[in-house]
């Protein structure tokens, strides 16, 4: 029996995509061993967890403009843009419900990417309850710049992408055999060098690994990519991906815009259902 592990990249708001994705493996009751999300990735997996269908595209638009869910006066009146006690507290205590019974009792193991300050190291943090564990989710995917530095027993972390954006390696030195990764940018696509070094160098010179880090990160995210690829070549790994360079800003507001993602995703991994159950059969 082989033993499946769930990829998830980040993105920001590109990861209404994955949405679509994870909507149709809920309709198709398609459940995974593992599964290592990154970002936006981790945010929208634990709805997927949850077993609730929709839930992660509709927490997404409908509290889009509300400014305690993301807004610059969220970022001047809590340090970070995007409110994570309104995210991780609010929303699903009170205004959506999270079904935290189903997601603690579910088979998936689930690790959140993220990546350590002091060592620059990526650390795949367990998240089992999520009410005592949604920092680890907020810590993967707090951005630079416009998210406070997250601490969980005494370490600091930040936005899982930098050390490791896609950890499908991760996933195989676990001893996972079969692998599906979702990504949010097209084959080909290659992240540029880092337009301004100088604000990484002077915003976090108590981290200077991180630093060295965050600047090498379009190198490192380039050659994973590549090795994606590559691996997908040879049928190792199975990959979903955006067909188009998608019109979505990392902080995009148009709930429009989103929810059309959300059908490009699901209409996507529709379209290879056949391709998906040949590979797990296989």
């Amino acid at each position: 029996m082989s033993k499946t592990a769930l990829i998830l990249e980040g993105g920001g708001m590109r990861g209404a995509y994955t949405t679509g994705v994870l909507d149709f493996f809920l309709e198709k009751g398609i459940v995974f061993d593992a599964c290592y999300a990154v970002s936006a990735g981790a945010g929208h997996a634990c709805s997927f967890l949850s077993g609730q269908k929709g839930r992660a595209i509709r927490v997404n638009v409908n509290y889009l403009n509300n400014w305690r869910y993301c807004s610059v006066r969220s970022l001047l009146t809590t340090g970070c843009y995007f409110g994570t006690d309104f995210i991780y507290k609010t929303i699903p205590e009170q205004l959506d419900l999270f079904d935290y019974k189903t997601f603690a009792e579910k088979k998936t193991k689930f690790y959140a990417c993220v990546t350590n300050m002091e060592t620059a190291q990526a650390e795949y943090l367990p998240v089992n309850d999520l009410r005592a564990d949604y920092m680890k989710v907020a810590a993967s995917s707090s951005l630079p710049f416009i998210s406070k530095i997250a601490e969980i027993d005494g370490e600091k972390y930040l936005d899982g992408g930098f050390a490791d954006s896609i950890p499908v390696k991760k996933a195989m030195d676990d001893g996972y055999d079969k692998f599906v990764v979702v990504l949010t940018q097209p084959y080909g696509y290659k992240k540029k060098e880092v337009s301004f070094p100088g604000i990484f160098k002077q915003f976090y010179k108590k981290y200077p690994k991180f630093v060295a880090t965050a600047i090498n990160r379009p190198d490192m995210y380039n050659k994973t990519t590549q090795a994606v690829n590559e691996w997908e070549q040879e049928g190792k790994i199975f990959v979903v991906r955006p067909q188009t360079s998608l019109n979505i800003g990392r902080l995009e507001k148009n709930g429009e815009k989103l929810l059309h993602l959300h059908t490009v995703g699901y209409n996507d991994m529709k379209a290879k259902e056949e391709q998906l159950t040949k590979y797990l059969q296989s």
